[in-house]
Formats: structure tokens, sequence, C-alpha cells
């Protein structure tokens, strides 16, 4: 004779309570939420078109002139070249360039700085504005910038002294969107 199992503990049993489970969620879910989730996926899409265009426009600024890039106008406002720096050498046929930049958030989210944001490129070296100037008084330091605010301070660094020199400000790590100043 054969004995019967009771009905919970038959596999198949359980295979449908999980399968009903799944069925349930995908019909509470709203279909309101996969229609919106189209429509900003569509619009990330063009706004992603619309970036990349603007990335592979190759503009070059000039001091004194206004960038704009992700909701920040970055103006460098001034550019000296020094050969010494509270008495050190730069590294042989470098000299130090102090960068002053002025940076506004024109966006109405708050968003963040830093100065290895910036770099200085020439010849094809790209390095950090880390250098300590002791005679500067208004480093630019890291912080956030709420919606309308403004900051200005300095970075030093060094590069090479003849050639074309460009600062390049990259405000995200995981992006290649850059603006570009030339320096000398």
């Amino acid at each position: 004779m054969k004995t019967s199992k009771s009905w919970y503990q038959r596999w198949w049993v359980w295979v449908l309570i999980a399968l009903g489970a799944f069925i349930v969620i995908g019909i509470v879910s709203s279909p309101d939420d996969a229609t919106n989730s189209k429509a900003a996926s569509a619009k990330q899409a063009t706004s992603q078109k619309s970036s990349s265009k603007k990335a592979t426009t190759k503009r070059v600024y000039k001091v004194g002139e206004t960038a704009t890039i992700d909701h920040v106008q970055v103006t460098v406002t001034d550019v000296k070249t020094a050969t010494t720096l509270d008495d050190d050498q730069p590294k042989t046929g470098n000299q130090y360039y102090t960068v002053t930049v002025k940076l506004k958030n024109i966006g109405k989210e708050k968003v963040s700085y830093n100065p290895y944001d910036f770099e200085i490129k020439a010849a094809g070296n790209q390095t950090s504005l880390d250098e300590i100037n002791i005679d500067a008084n208004d480093q630019l330091d890291s912080g956030d910038l709420s919606a309308g605010g403004t900051v200005s301070g300095t970075m030093t660094g060094q590069s090479k002294a003849n050639g074309t020199v460009e600062l390049i400000y990259n405000p995200s790590y995981f992006s290649d969107r850059h603006l570009t100043f030339k320096l000398q």
C-alpha cells in the first residue's frame, strides 16, 4: 500500500506558490512605474546624446573667459608663473604656475568642488596642482557650493616652462567631460 504525502510536502506545491508570488508582485507593481521609467530612460538617452555632442566640441578657453559644465561656471581669473616657490626650485625645465579660479553654482542642487578636479597639462603630461604656496592665503579648498554659491581660490603646481600649458577641469572622476583653459 502506498502512503500519501501531505499536500505541503510535495515539491510542485512550493514551486506553484513561488510562481504565484512572483505573479502577484508583478501585478501589484504599478504600470505607471514602467511608463515613467521608460520616459526617464528616453530622457536620459537624449541627454546623453546631447552631452556627448558637448564633450566632442574641443573648445579651449582663455584666461578671463567663463565656461560652464555640469551647472558650474568656471573662470580662470589670473595666472602667475615663477621659477622659485618659497625658496624651492621646480624640476629641471619646469616652472611654477599659480592659478586663480572662480567657481559659481548655477544649478538648483549643491555641487562639490575640489582642487584635485584641476590639473595642468603640458607636452602630453597632466600633473596635479598640489604644491603648497605659503604666500597665497586664499588656497582653494574642497567643499560644497549651494545653489547660487560662489567660491574662488588659488592653486599652485609645476609644469613645463616652454610650449602650450593648459588647465584641465574635470568635475567627475567617472566622466571624460572636461573644460580646458589655455594658461600659456
